[in-house]
């Protein structure tokens, strides 16, 4: 009975998800306004400063209001570099939040940014 005890927990640490330790860094290209597309450039390294590619990005931009909460894929223009063009409702504070999946390893980041 341990045995397969064992086996089941093997099995499950196999699928969980472990902590990529990559290095994530993001930034406007443009000046925060609402109402139009704004280009978010992602970095990502790993812990070797080598670019990450093929990776799943999202983007998520929200506010206090769950219902402002919006979530983009980010698309890869570049090894290691993702762009994600959130649109700003409203002006006020956000929290932007990345989150990068690759070979079952994830990391994340966020800020916050006011909007004017």
């Amino acid at each position: 009975m341990k045995i397969i005890a064992f086996l089941f927990l093997g099995l499950a640490l196999g699928f969980a998800q472990r902590d990529g330790n990559y290095n994530i860094r993001f930034e406007p290209t443009a000046i925060l306004q609402t109402g139009v597309e704004i280009p978010f450039r992602i970095n990502v390294d790993d812990d070797r400063h080598k670019a990450v590619r093929g990776a799943k990005v999202t983007l998520e931009i929200t506010t206090k209001e769950p219902l402002d909460t919006k979530l983009l894929r980010a698309t890869e223009t570049d090894p290691g570099t993702y762009i994600a063009k959130p649109i700003f409702p409203h002006s006020g504070e956000w929290n932007v939040y990345v989150e990068v999946d690759h070979d079952g390893a994830k990391s994340t980041r966020n800020k916050q940014v006011l909007v004017p």
